[in-house]
């Protein structure tokens, strides 16, 4: 049975000054956190935090990598691992960077390394020089529902058996869906999953202080629960798009949300430590633009201030791409009638954005509205999206395909951008 104390973690970010990771990956939250370490803890506020420990390992993680610039960063973790042992403590450091893991032997007592497509493909270089070590391979499971991530247990079988050691299948903080992990059983005892309850109950040491998990990780699905059954609020962009088809739109940077009342604001703040910063043009205009930070590690919001549900339609409906002009709202799904449900499923589903001509209406736009489109386009082509874009605009993103615009099977016009 497993042991009902909980985990403990020293989150680390060496660096005074960002972000001390090589990486961007979609899930994590760490990158702009309002408690990430600015350098190392001191030896007092480590030995302090371990006191209270009851199991036998103490973990080293991000936050940031703690084997980043390894040479530079060195006697900072060096100072952290002496101190957990000397209290005891067994240490395992979680991390990315591999080629420096062998220079570990004898001090860091388990690895768990995150695997990422980069690191699979660079591992058969260093199995040799990690023979006798504790290593362990871990892998965020993408944020789709359980009958989905079903159907990829046989290729995590297999990855396994390809490893040859102990791999670790973690719950998505980002998955709006709940996992059940009953359903998941691999067959293979080399396969552990670790649900967010456990992340959530663990306790951490990050700037300053000691938290619990529930003080600093954001739990996605808490949130969409809230955020897709209140009638005040209006869902769209990334989030919609990853509601409607989650294999293909796996990932999505913030929430765009509009709102009928400040008092969703309120809520948000209350039960998902939100806090909002206004970021239009003067407090008077209508719609208001607000930026929502959370204090725990989550996605921030973008909150647009709405006088009514017409006008929150009204704004979705006037977007330029029909991949956008659709929304949710307490528990339902919207679309552009003229241009129809299925058709803006398809386009979603097979990433092609297409403009919608004819009159927009305009007025509930902020005035940099051309701006703000032209990087939304950025971000479409970045993600892979065909744009079909019947207009003579100057794109001027460097993103366009080599090959200009090309003529598709229906004749029209289509500039693919990367």
């Amino acid at each position: 049975m497993a042991s009902a104390h909980p985990n403990f973690t020293v989150i680390v970010n060496w660096n005074k000054k960002g972000f001390g990771c090589a990486k961007a990956c979609s899930y994590c939250n760490w990158r702009g956190w309002p408690a990430l370490p600015k350098g190392p803890q001191s030896k007092e506020q480590v030995a302090a935090f371990i006191l209270n420990c009851k199991k036998g390992t103490i973990s080293i993680s991000g936050g940031a990598d703690p084997l980043y610039r390894f040479e530079e960063n060195l006697p900072h973790l060096l100072s952290m691992v002496r101190v957990i042992k000397e209290q005891g403590f067994k240490v395992r450091v979680i991390t990315r960077e591999i080629e420096h893991i062998a220079k570990l032997r004898g001090i860091v007592d388990r690895f768990s390394i995150s695997l990422d497509s980069d690191v699979l493909a660079a591992l058969d270089g260093y199995r040799e020089e990690w023979r006798g070590l504790d290593i362990e391979y871990s892998i965020v499971l993408p944020p789709f529902p359980t009958s989905q991530l079903i159907t990829l247990m046989p290729q995590y079988a297999a990855l396994q058996r390809q490893l040859g050691r102990r791999l670790v299948l973690r719950e998505n903080f980002n998955s709006l869906h709940k996992v059940d992990f009953s359903q998941l059983s691999s067959g293979h005892q080399g396969i552990v999953f670790v649900p967010k309850a456990l992340c959530l109950s663990g306790r951490y040491l990050a700037d300053q202080q000691e938290y619990s998990g529930q003080d600093i990780l954001l739990d996605h699905q808490q949130l969409f629960a809230y955020l897709m059954h209140d009638p005040r609020i209006h869902l769209f962009g990334g989030a919609v798009k990853h509601m409607l088809s989650p294999s293909i739109h796996s990932e999505f940077t913030d929430i765009d949300l509009l709102a009928t009342s400040t008092d969703v604001m309120t809520q948000l703040q209350e039960h998902f430590g939100y806090r909002f910063k206004e970021v239009a043009e003067t407090a008077s205009s209508s719609p208001r633009y607000f930026l929502g930070k959370s204090s725990r590690a989550g996605k921030p919001i973008h909150l647009v201030l709405v006088k009514s549900i017409e006008e929150a339609r009204r704004f979705i409906l006037a977007a330029q791409y029909d991949i956008d002009r659709v929304g949710y709202c307490d528990g339902q799904f919207f679309f552009d009638e003229r241009i129809s449900e299925a058709a803006i499923r398809h386009a979603i589903q097979t990433k092609q954005a297409t403009f919608v001509g004819g009159t927009r209406d305009m007025t509930l736009f902020s005035s940099n509205r051309p701006q703000v489109e032209a990087r939304h386009q950025g971000k479409l082509a970045r993600r892979g999206f065909v744009i079909h874009d019947y207009r003579k605009l100057d794109y001027a993103s460097n993103h366009l395909h080599p090959s200009g615009s090309h003529e598709n099977r229906r004749g029209d016009s289509v500039v693919r951008l990367l």
